[in-house]
């Protein structure tokens, strides 16, 4: 090999190298900041769910004291009407300081209401900011199994299984009923890829890598697909236990990286 190809090919594997490891920085980062995002989303969920809390209880002790008070204040009424003299006027203090306690209660029930308002209005915008910013950059647009699902979080583990050569879940399992569609997740471009591990495949290429889904029972629309459009079927051909969808996301069409944060986006 003369020197002019050694140098080319060195070249041509040094750029590899680096768009490889720009990739995988890239996706690094971009599933740290969905990681933020869903952290600060739920958080936000969490928060609303208390001040909804706090509302109800609040408005039924508040109510619950108004009433008691109201209770006092007919039966003082009454006892206004059959007193005389002195007793008239202790009476009518007695009702006056009711009426005082109700109107505070009021106003505190009134403050309550208010607060609880416009702490569910920004958190509310908050939840629905980060929502919409999950949805922009967090590479999938639809989950890929449309239909009753669970997502095993086990990527990175050690498949060990009779037949089966040992190696690295490079996926999610998305656990669902055998024959649930199968969706492309973004626009690209749906194809076939059967193999002998993962039975009937297929994957979507997309502007920013591509998905791999396998052990379908059946492939559905192949070739140009929009978000949503059916691309298969969940089933359990090749190596599978069971019915389900062994999802794969390789950003910048690259190695694959845990797809969990992304499909807990969408899913």
């Amino acid at each position: 090999m003369d020197r002019t190809k050694l140098v080319t090919r060195v070249t041509t594997l040094a750029v590899s190298a680096v768009l490889v490891v720009g990739g995988l920085v890239a996706a690094a980062q971009a599933d740290s900041a969905l990681n933020r995002a869903l952290h600060d989303r739920k958080i936000a969920v969490h928060k609303l769910q208390r001040f909804h809390d706090l509302r109800r209880v609040g408005r039924q002790n508040l109510h619950h004291q108004i009433k008691a008070i109201q209770v006092k204040i007919h039966g003082t009424r009454q006892a206004l009407g059959k007193s005389l003299g002195g007793d008239q006027t202790r009476s009518s203090r007695r009702e006056a300081k009711l009426v005082g306690w109700r109107h505070e209660l009021r106003l505190r029930l009134h403050k309550l209401q208010r607060f609880v308002r416009a702490r569910t209005v920004a958190l509310r915008t908050q939840r629905t900011d980060l929502t919409a910013w999950i949805q922009q950059f967090g590479v999938l647009r639809r989950c890929p199994v449309d239909g009753a699902h669970d997502v095993m979080n086990n990527f990175g583990v050690w498949v060990i299984l009779p037949h089966v050569p040992k190696h690295i879940h490079q996926g999610n399992d998305i656990i669902s009923p055998a024959g649930t569609p199968i969706v492309a997740p973004f626009d690209g471009t749906a194809v076939a890829t059967p193999n002998k591990l993962g039975g009937l495949a297929v994957e979507v290429w997309g502007a920013d890598g591509f998905v791999y889904n396998a052990h379908l029972s059946a492939y559905g629309h192949l070739g140009d697909v929009k978000t949503g459009d059916v691309i298969g079927y969940v089933g359990s051909t090749g190596d599978a236990g069971g019915p389900h969808d062994h999802f794969e996301w390789h950003p910048g069409n690259g190695p694959a990286v845990d797809p969990y944060p992304f499909l807990m986006a969408v899913c």
